[in-house]
């Protein structure tokens, strides 16, 4: 004879089983081998097994109180494990499985021993018998051993919880107060409904009451998993909703439904939907997942911006600290030398003269060198460099390059002619830096020419100003000679082998300037050992 029991507990622990089900089955698939989510798939196994076995001990009743009571027993073998399961979750939940190893063993070994004393003993459940309908529980001689044990299980993971909550930062103690919360309704609920009520004042009718609060346990334990650590709100709802239809269809089928082919057919329709249910869970959470990994680029690809910039102010503070130690004692040498050779210091001896001759060069090209790194860093970083002035002649920057570089010129033995044709207009530059980029390219071709010479000519083309460097050294092997303006510290295979010393950097600080001019620049080869033009094209207006 089966015992009939109110409609509500038919309901509640439909209830309970399908949400249940449904948490162990999302939060499990989200990461199979997380160790949160293992535990929390056992968590509900052992609450799954106590709470359906302690409500088939009361649905089956007196005529079989044999088998009543292996359910009590199972339903009490499980309690054990729950609450170990319920630490490990906390445990692993706060990520100190470290710090609390020897509490884990005692929480692991006590559990299991409690389980299976009760299992196989009558020490805890020595017998049931039924007042009414209403199940009792006979409690063996080691009840308060149990009870013993079970305190200690359940204060361990609300000290981790509270440990952690006290030390935490404000802004963390939310993803504490959700496990917190449904822990300790679950346990309150369990105190009063099956142990105080049933054992002190012999009240079992409520018992039921205990069992049922688990799905407070669960909720409260989802939405923190869920809202704090896994998915996001998205995911809550579509579960809800999902889960929500489902148990409406179960207990149509279970409670309302009578007939054994509309059961038959409406328990078809209940296992399509959720299947669909799962596969729209599983959308909604590869999307989630998605936008997740966007947010953790973003926020890496942020971090990262933030330590550019900052390395990139120090790098400018590096050079402009460099550029001031370098140029301050080079400006003196510079300013020395000037007034030895106006005669402040008496007359110079021609042979010193042409030693101080070239030291004053390479004064100067050293100052360059400082200028130009300096100018190559403002570039990368995008600032303006150049300031464009209208009515800059070029003519006398070009004479002022092949003055400075008539003694290379000559050294070297070579020639170094400059041709203009036509009239020359004025155009809108920087002539500091459209000096600059005119000696580097003058320069260069003095540098890759063995005999010959170089030959600077400038004219106007239409709307512009051409100027074009000719020399007839090394040339430009095939290929090389759309990267020589691209990049810094970098120069051709035939130029490389020429001069080990090139500091490569002269193209590149070039190209720039001329590029701010609004003007192009190129350079045109019939291969190596055959020359090379370098044209420099700059707007009239």
């Amino acid at each position: 004879m089966i015992t009939e029991l109110p409609l509500y507990n038919k309901i509640l622990i439909l209830l309970i089983d399908f949400i249940g089900v449904w948490l162990a089955i999302i939060v499990y698939n989200n990461n199979p081998k997380g160790k949160l989510n293992k535990v929390f798939l056992g968590m509900i196994a052992s609450m799954f097994f106590w709470v359906n076995f302690a409500y088939l001990a009361r649905l089956i009743g007196r005529q079989q109180s044999y088998w009543s009571l292996i359910c009590l027993k199972i339903a009490w073998f499980a309690t054990p494990f729950l609450f170990v399961f319920l630490y490990f979750l906390v445990l692993y939940y706060l990520k100190k499985e470290s710090k609390y190893r020897i509490l884990s063993l005692a929480i692991l070994f006590g559990g299991i021993i409690l389980s299976l004393l009760t299992a196989f003993t009558n020490l805890i459940v020595e017998n049931i018998e039924f007042i009414g309908t209403d199940l009792t529980i006979i409690y063996g001689k080691g009840v308060f051993l149990f009870l013993g044990i079970g305190v200690f299980l359940i204060c361990a993971p609300l000290y981790l919880l509270f440990e952690e909550y006290v030390r935490c930062l404000p802004k963390e103690r939310i993803r504490i107060e959700y496990l917190l919360i449904g822990i300790f309704i679950f346990y309150l609920a369990n105190i009063i409904f099956n142990i105080v009520f049933p054992v002190v004042f012999k009240v079992v009718y409520l018992y039921w009451m205990g069992d049922y609060s688990s799905i407070v346990l669960l909720g409260f334990i989802a939405y923190a998993i869920v809202r704090r650590d896994l998915f996001g709100i998205r995911v809550i709802l579509t579960t809800l909703l999902v889960g929500a239809i489902a148990i409406l269809l179960a207990l149509d089928i279970f409670v309302f439904t009578t007939e054994l082919i509309s059961r038959l057919y409406k328990g078809l329709t209940l296992i399509i939907f959720i299947y669909f249910g799962y596969l729209l869970i599983r959308s909604v959470l590869r999307e989630i997942e998605s936008k997740e990994r966007i947010k953790r680029a973003y926020d890496m690809e942020k971090k990262a911006l933030k330590q550019t910039e900052a390395l990139t102010e120090a790098k400018t503070q590096f050079l402009m600290a460099t550029q001031h130690h370098l140029r301050t004692p080079l400006t003196s040498m510079i300013g020395y030398l000037d007034l030895i050779f106006g005669g402040t210091y008496g007359k110079v001896p021609v042979k010193i003269k042409q030693a101080l001759l070239k030291f004053e060069s390479s004064t100067k090209r050293l100052m360059r060198v400082v200028n130009e790194l300096l100018d190559i860093s403002q570039f990368q970083l995008g600032k303006e460099v150049v300031s464009l002035q209208p009515g800059t002649d070029v003519l006398p920057i070009l004479k002022e390059v092949i003055e400075e570089l008539q003694f290379e010129v000559e050294y070297r033995n070579l020639y170094l002619k400059f041709q203009k044709i036509g009239k020359i207009p004025k155009i809108k530059a920087d002539s500091e830096k459209l000096k600059v980029a005119l000696f580097n390219i003058v320069d260069n071709a003095i540098k890759y020419t063995r005999k010959g010479g170089v030959t600077v000519n400038v004219k106007r083309k239409e709307e512009s100003l051409l100027i074009a460097i000719k020399d007839t050294g090394i040339g430009i092997a095939k290929g090389e000679a759309g990267k020589l303006f691209k990049e810094a510290f970098e120069r051709g295979k035939t130029a490389k082998k020429v001069h080990d010393y090139g500091r490569g950097i002269g193209l590149y600080i070039t190209g720039h300037i001329i590029k701010a001019h609004k003007g192009r620049i190129w350079a045109e080869s019939e291969g190596s050992d055959k020359g090379s033009t370098f044209f420099i094209e700059l707007p009239v207006k």
